[in-house]
Formats: structure tokens, C-alpha cells, sequence
């Protein structure tokens, strides 16, 4: 699926990962590049400037094979930090 996902002209490693996560369930998609996931990253981190892609998808690595159920919970932290 990812391969036929990825000849699609404007679709990316983003887009594929988040379809891959709703629409088959596959928790293991990296959304290191997500803004929101991103930002919830710093808040956790408690970084002072942003944390970037490479960085995020570092980070990530180490939750092999749920990333992207650690990327949901980053976004949830996002919206719930004081």
C-alpha cells in the first residue's frame, strides 16, 4: 500500500503514514514531520527552541513498532499543556 500510496503525485511520507495509521490501523508510521507532534515533543522535551524533523524522527525511533500511536499522544499533549 505504501508503494501504490506513494506514486500518487503530491503525496508524501506524511500523508502515507497518517493513512496508513486511520485507515489500516498501522501503528508504526513515523509523524516526525507533524507540526503539532513537533511542538509536543518541545513541551515534553521541555526544549527551548523547536525540536525539527530529524530531530522528531530520532526520537520516534526508539518507540518502534507504535510510532505513531507516541505521535498521537504528542498531539493530545499539545492541546492539554497549561
Amino acid at each position: 500500500m505504501r508503494e501504490r500510496l506513494a506514486a500518487v503525485r503530491g503525496i508524501g511520507p506524511w500523508t502515507i503514514n497518517y493513512t496508513l495509521l486511520r485507515g489500516y490501523g498501522w501503528l508504526d508510521g513515523s509523524l516526525h514531520g507533524d507540526v503539532a507532534v513537533r511542538r509536543g515533543l518541545r513541551t515534553l522535551l521541555g526544549a527551548p527552541d523547536k525540536i525539527g524533523e530529524h530531530a522528531a524522527e530520532a526520537w520516534l525511533a526508539e518507540f518502534t513498532p507504535w510510532r505513531a500511536l507516541v505521535a498521537a499522544h504528542l498531539w493530545v499533549a499539545n492541546t492539554t499543556a497549561a
